[in-house]
């Protein structure tokens, strides 16, 4: 088949992981951002091409794509255009991809759906900010749209850490604000792919540090978590209609509560054969829902031709 992977950035280590995999699984694969995602006037009609080919040779895109703040319409706009062909299966569709981007709508899903969700609130100002305080002793504050720990802070005062938290308001109006839940030991990390969880860990924040964001110096440790977290992570895939996904699980004195849905989970840090494990069941899981909506697509036209 031929599979396109639209990558996060240029430096996204597991788009091109994930498409080693799938050649070697006997696929074509490319490796493409969004803003190689464009149309064409044919005369008929506007084609859209990726890196300048057709979509329409195309038969799976899966998507790691990022939905970048500032051109956030833009970039949607690209990644609509992937889901305008009939033909060409999309992991996961626009609309699908875009909610899950929102740490806000994503979380209020998954609490509606009687999932344990971290108690979350959407502040507007200094003042809401510190009724939290006021609530919660200690306070994480971040962005609803964003990932790699950026712009997340950990918030002890708000008279110390007044300038800090209008600087986050003046550049994106709201921030999440969470209670702050100290893990020395890590959070865990399910990665779930269509109904499996086949790559389980535990980030552990580096010594002087708190943030669970390997890319931000925590450790990823293979590990197994409570079988109950298995569940939850399916279920939310779920309930978000996302295929491959990250729920971020945080030990609190009311149990393990999810702090995050990421619908772009990072792999790079575990070993070379549990990526390789990842990556298959990756393409494996694409390439059978294609073939399977390609047969239900099948049958339904050959069910309008005996009418």
């Amino acid at each position: 088949m031929r599979i396109g992977i639209a990558a996060w950035d240029l430096e996204d280590p597991d788009s091109p992981d994930l498409a080693r995999t799938g050649r070697d699984l006997g696929h074509d694969t490319t490796v493409f951002y969004l803003a190689d995602v464009t149309c064409r006037d044919t005369g008929d009609l506007l084609e859209t091409t990726i890196k300048g080919e057709p979509l329409t040779e195309f038969d799976i895109i899966i998507s790691r794509a990022e939905i970048r703040y500032h051109q956030a319409q833009a970039d949607h706009e690209r990644y609509a255009l992937l889901c305008q062909e009939p033909g060409v299966t999309v992991l996961d569709p626009a609309d699908v991809y875009l909610y899950a981007e929102s740490k806000v709508l994503a979380l209020r899903r998954l609490a509606a759906a009687g999932l344990p969700i971290a108690p979350t609130r959407v502040c507007r100002d200094l003042t809401e900010i510190g009724a939290a305080l006021a609530d919660w002793g200690e306070v994480v504050v971040k962005p609803s749209f964003g990932y790699g720990g950026s712009d997340v802070e950990r918030v002890h005062h708000l008279g110390a850490d007044r300038e800090l938290i209008q600087d986050l308001l003046r550049k994106y109006e709201r921030l999440l604000c969470q209670p702050y839940y100290p893990h020395p030991q890590g959070d865990f990390r399910v990665t779930v792919v269509g109904d499996e969880a086949p790559l389980t860990f535990i980030r552990v924040p580096r010594a002087s540090g708190w943030k669970s964001n390997v890319n931000q110096g925590a450790t990823a440790i293979l590990a197994t978590p409570p079988p109950e977290l298995i569940e939850i992570s399916k279920k939310a895939a779920r309930v978000m209609g996302v295929t491959i996904a990250g729920l971020d699980f945080l030990p609190t004195p009311d149990g393990y509560q999810i702090i995050e849905f990421n619908n772009c989970p990072g792999w790079y840090p575990v070993p070379e054969e549990n990526k390789r494990h990842l990556t298959e069941r990756i393409i494996e899981v694409a390439t059978s829902i294609h073939t399977s909506r390609r047969r239900l697509n099948g049958l339904e036209r050959a069910s309008g031709l005996r009418r």
